[in-house]
């Protein structure tokens, strides 16, 4: 009696790993969950999001990405990674927001114990999400230190370099996030609102800009695709 039932065990484990049928590969593919804290030297909120924009000479801003876990570039996981930009889009969103669009500059600050496979890779999904022109970039590193709760989002460099805060308490009713749907940020796939704020932030790089009681919103977003074929644009240190 041992052996048919030692044999039927059998075959219900074969039949299970059949079905299952191969584990998917990641290695060409990326899928990543963005948590979102961003600040810039617009009036609340972003006018360029909906035509031409109300200052059209630039966009200063901060903005501060982390990764969801499971979030992953091919066989890169980047659960956990955050990665801080510090930017001015210059004059030309308002214009042509598409792929290609010209803009001033980037400073990409990676976290200290971002290693440098996960740098890359982040640097690939920037170029996926943000295609943009960037007419100078660099990059460096620092410990960024992030929170996010229900009425206030916070992020800081642990240089002192740069520091953003984010009031969520916007509308009439302050236990309640104001939100906007149905809005289409950047070139990710998908995303849950805009959770709009007031922000104060600074940065004290060699373009240094000091902001107060601007436009900020925290939002998370998807982007998920087939990687192709195409070196990083952004130099990883």
């Amino acid at each position: 009696m041992r052996k048919p039932a030692a044999l039927f065990l059998f075959l219900i484990a074969a039949g299970a790993l059949l079905a299952a049928g191969p584990a998917a590969s990641t290695s060409n593919t990326y899928d990543v969950q963005v948590d979102t804290i961003e600040g810039c030297s617009c009036p609340l909120f972003c006018t360029c999001y909906f035509g031409p924009s109300a200052d059209e000479h630039m966009c200063e801003a901060n903005n501060v990405y982390k990764f969801r876990k499971g979030s992953h570039y091919g066989d890169v996981d980047l659960s956990d990674q955050v990665v801080w930009l510090s930017l001015d889009l210059g004059g030309e969103w308002h214009k042509k927001p598409g792929p290609g669009m010209p803009t001033n500059w980037v400073v990409i600050t990676f976290d200290k114990k971002t290693p440098e496979a996960q740098r890359k890779a982040i640097g690939e999904v920037l170029n996926i999400v943000f295609p943009v022109k960037w007419s100078k970039m660099s990059t460096r590193e620092d410990s960024i230190e992030w929170h996010d709760e229900a009425k206030v989002a916070h992020a800081k460099l642990a240089s002192g370099m740069a520091e953003i805060t984010l009031d969520k308490t916007t509308g009439p009713n302050k236990t309640s996030p104001t939100v906007i749907k149905n809005l289409q940020y950047w070139f990710s796939t998908s995303n849950d609102g805009f959770v709009l704020a007031y922000s104060t932030h600074h940065w004290d790089g060699d373009n240094k800009f000091k902001m107060e009681h601007r436009n900020g919103f925290t939002i998370a977003w998807t982007a998920k695709g087939e990687i192709k074929p195409a070196a990083s644009k952004v130099a990883m240190k």
